[in-house]
């Protein structure tokens, strides 16, 4: 004598419903935490490609700013180089702008630095208040 096996019962598509709206949830809370941390990623690295941009313009132009005619005090010329350096920044406003010449003179053969800084404060209110500091550097020889 075979004994038979009892059929499976089938379950109820109620349960299976609920299932599907938890794995969804899950998965879409996932996805939308990795979806706004790569827009935030993409701002960091838009934000410090500006400041460089700008840092660079700013050295170029203190490059050929010298004060070898003596058209310039210090603090002109440091007025002129940060007003470039913020044109040359869109939308941005900076935490600082600092110029220094070495030695500390405006003149042809000394090397001038134009160094920008800037608090990136991610759009999304994912990670709290968490600021990331950037700053970018450059440095050119007065030419003139």
């Amino acid at each position: 004598m075979t004994m038979a096996m009892p059929a499976p019962r089938p379950v109820p598509h109620g349960r299976q419903r609920g299932a599907f709206a938890v794995e969804f949830g899950l998965v879409l809370g996932l996805l939308l935490l990795l979806v706004f941390a790569i827009a935030n990623l993409g701002l960091v690295a838009w934000n410090y490609n500006t400041i460089s941009h700008a840092s660079r313009e700013g050295v170029r132009h203190a490059s050929v700013l010298s004060n070898s005619e003596g058209r310039y005090s210090r603090e002109q010329a440091r007025a002129l180089i940060r007003a470039r350096v913020q044109g040359h920044a869109v939308g941005q406003r900076f935490d600082a702008i600092e110029v220094s010449w070495e030695d500390g003179e405006n003149a042809p053969g000394k090397v001038v630095t134009v160094t920008t800084r800037y608090v990136f404060y991610p759009v999304t209110p994912l990670f709290g208040t968490l600021g990331i500091a950037l700053h970018s550097s450059a440095s050119m020889m007065i030419s003139n």
